[in-house]
């Protein structure tokens, strides 16, 4: 819906400004082409920054990792923790082991 209004409006615009801009040439393949566009990226951005499943995706998948503060495989890298020992796992919860990591990730944190 939002890339046809803007697909049609593009071209309602371009007939518009046919006397002031010289001659443009706005044909309906490329009216449509810039429809779909717009209203793909229009839905990939509202997904990506107003709904948590965009939110966490963004932040829990891409950025956390790029700034080296989680692990691109996160179960990987807690399935390796259990098995080293150092995590011991309730269910789907994960705990830290030993006290003393424990409290420097604490710490860490504040």
């Amino acid at each position: 819906m939002f890339g046809t209004a803007v697909g049609v409006g593009a071209g309602v615009v371009v007939d518009l400004l046919q006397g002031h801009l010289g001659q443009l040439v706005m044909d309906p393949m490329s009216s449509l082409m810039l429809g779909t566009i717009s209203g793909l990226g229009g839905a990939l951005g509202y997904t990506l920054t107003l709904t948590a499943w965009g939110q966490w995706c963004l932040l829990a998948r891409v950025w956390l990792p790029l700034t080296g503060r989680l692990p691109w495989a996160v179960a990987a890298f807690l399935d390796d923790a259990y098995q080293r020992g150092v995590l011991r796992q309730a269910g789907a919860v994960y705990q830290f082991r030993h006290a003393r990591l424990q409290s420097r990730l604490a710490r860490r944190r504040r």
